[in-house]
């Protein structure tokens, strides 16, 4: 078990990415620390409080959404935040995740 840990990263296209590459847990886990178990709740979230670009939502019958969102490269504070903000609420909730490998 590990704290959950989110990064950002740079696209080539220049765009900034923020997710967990350590353990893989998918949007679920950092929705549940940002107070938005949905994933109408969390598309809010992004879009609202940290003006992300929401640039995928894939929906499977027998699986969660797959989700894809980013800033835009002259956006990266705003990433930067979201990825703050997420790592800091996990640390103080002490919120563990299964590792990937």
């Amino acid at each position: 078990m590990a704290i959950l840990k989110v990064e950002e990263f740079q696209g080539a296209s220049g765009r900034w990415y923020v997710s967990d590459v350590h353990t893989w847990t998918g949007w679920q886990k950092c929705a549940e620390l940002l107070g938005a178990p949905t994933l109408e709740g969390f598309l809010a979230i992004l879009e609202t409080k940290y003006d992300a670009t929401i640039e995928s939502v894939v929906k499977y019958e027998q699986q969660s959404p797959l989700i894809i969102f980013s800033w835009d490269r002259d956006q990266y504070k705003k990433a930067h935040q979201f990825k703050l903000d997420v790592n800091r609420i996990a640390r103080q909730k002490k919120f563990e995740v299964e590792r990937a490998f």
